[in-house]
């Protein structure tokens, strides 16, 4: 597809294509709690029996239900004390899946133990508990932000793609609990194997009967990385608007949703909060919310990360967001399909590439940068990566760079 064809094409054909949400906490007011998730140790190998997870030192306090509902989906065998998690991962079903789980869960470990030590070699950010990490088209992507990224304080999401929540486990029965399981599954199998979500696959993935929305996702993927939720709100960044677009007449077709995670790390007891938007990010879309990006701006200092972003800041639609990023985020981490390497000019931005560059998968040749092929061809000596990152994820051809503002 020509980057020009979203202009031209019917609204749903270019919606397949986005995962647009924002997060906010500056601007931004708790509305509802939901019951959501928290997290547990990195897991482990397959085994016979689950693993545990850790403990959570005796200061964090956090939500047990949701932890526990989240420690369930992802395969660890929960912090007993609540009779319904208990039960439940006492049944066939549950010890079948978390064998699966834990199982996929091994295979991912050795990409994130390569990434970890990308990271530590080069991404130098010492005053990353200050920060705020800005991941626009994210999806449900914890998972990579929180691994290149730990220690930022907040992590700031946005995306299409709806919040959801945890699911309600103490009203299922057998039969609705291992349906949820088959749910949960399937909902992780790109990410554990390629390291990114598929788009049009989310949309079935994510609207699952008994498993919806970004929120079940990421909250496995804290309690995998050892976190512990604290609490899961709703977060309603413009209530006035929210009440006028609930009213018939001039609305946008998607409205802007929020929802925001506390959590904490299960051994240090480091506290840290991600806030996930859904909305649609193209200009047009952003009319019904002018200040959104302005709110998602204020969040200095940042780093931004893109990241199997389908290009879409290539495209002239998204040109507020891509100045957004460009004038908030003093350091970008991203790969090919982020932001295009002629908006890193020097000597305002300082670029290190990685890996190697490959054209893009089809049907995205629209986002083809000859430039940064070049800047690829032109260096001296490459610097490889160990690890998948992005579309080209089998055979060792994934590409990244870090965009440092000087």
């Amino acid at each position: 597809m020509n980057i020009n064809s979203f202009a031209r094409a019917p609204r749903g054909v270019w919606l397949a294509f986005l995962c647009t949400g924002c997060l906010a906490v500056a601007l931004s007011t708790p509305v509802a709690a939901q019951t959501q998730a928290p997290a547990a140790s990195k897991g482990g190998p397959a085994a016979a029996a689950p693993a545990t997870a850790a403990p959570a030192p005796a200061s964090a306090a956090y939500d047990v239900r949701s932890t526990g509902t989240a420690q369930l989906l992802a395969g660890l065998t929960p912090t007993p004390g609540d009779p319904v998690i208990d039960r439940l991962a006492a049944s066939a079903a549950w010890k079948a899946h978390a064998q699966t789980m834990q199982q996929d869960w091994a295979k991912v470990l050795p990409r994130l133990a390569e990434m970890e030590k990308w990271r530590d070699r080069e991404l130098k950010i010492p005053d990353a508990s200050r920060r705020t990490l800005l991941y626009p088209f994210s999806g449900p992507d914890y998972l990579n932000a929180a691994t290149l990224f730990p220690n930022h304080k907040q992590y700031m999401f946005f995306s299409l793609e709806s919040p959801g929540r945890l699911p309600d486990v103490a009203s299922m029965n057998e039969k609705q609990f291992s349906r949820l399981l088959e749910n949960t599954r399937y909902a992780m199998r790109d990410i554990f194997q390629r390291n990114y979500f598929i788009t049009d696959y989310m949309t079935k993935q994510l609207s699952a009967e008994l498993f919806k929305g970004t929120v079940p996702v990421m909250a496995i993927m804290m309690v995998l990385e050892g976190k512990r939720i604290v609490r899961i709100e709703n977060v309603d960044l413009f209530p006035e608007l929210g009440k006028q677009y609930a009213e018939p007449g001039n609305r946008p077709q998607k409205r802007l949703a929020g929802v925001r995670i506390d959590f904490v790390d299960a051994k240090s007891g480091l506290a840290q909060q991600l806030t996930y938007f859904s909305l649609d990010a193209t200009d047009k879309a952003l009319e019904y919310y002018p200040a959104f990006l302005e709110a998602i701006g204020r969040n200095k200092p940042a780093t931004g990360f893109l990241k199997s972003a389908s290009y879409l800041l290539h495209d002239h639609q998204f040109k507020k967001t891509r100045d957004m990023m460009l004038a908030t985020a003093d350091q970008i981490v991203q790969d090919d399909t982020g932001i295009p390497y002629k908006y890193f000019p020097k000597p305002t931005w300082q670029v290190k590439l990685y890996g190697q560059y490959e054209p893009p998968i089809r049907p995205l040749t629209y986002g083809t940068q000859p430039d940064l092929r070049a800047a690829y061809a032109a260096q001296d000596k490459p610097n490889p990566i160990s690890f998948p990152f992005g579309y080209h994820w089998k055979n060792g051809k994934s590409g990244l760079m870090v965009a440092t503002r000087q």
